[in-house]
């Protein structure tokens, strides 16, 4: 009897794991109702405002930041200096804020 109930609680789960990857699987139809559930999620690199690129713009030195190199190297301490310098000159803090506040 046992036995049954866990051929059934298998059985089950495994009907409902199916149902939910068939569901995910990106397909295109028409019942889609949120905005690119057909496409996946899907990003643009080649934007200019992207959010890949605009804090490489905005806070990076050279396009790089210091989270590119790993903690305690000599290059991050370098790109940090440098990325803090170019803050200051724009009026910024080091942290980006505001230097008036």
């Amino acid at each position: 009897m046992n036995y049954k109930k866990q051929i059934l609680a298998a059985l089950a789960i495994a009907v409902t794991v199916s149902a939910c990857s068939t569901h995910s699987t990106g397909t295109r139809s028409d019942n889609c109702m949120q905005i690119g559930c057909g496409d996946g999620l899907q990003f643009y690199q080649h934007e200019e405002n992207s959010a890949i690129t605009l804090p490489r713009r905005w806070y990076g030195v050279n396009g790089m930041l210091p989270e590119d190199f790993p903690p305690g190297s000599p290059q991050r301490k370098r790109i940090r200096e440098l990325q803090i310098e170019k803050l200051r000159s724009q009026g910024l803090d080091a942290h980006g804020r505001p230097l008036s506040q």
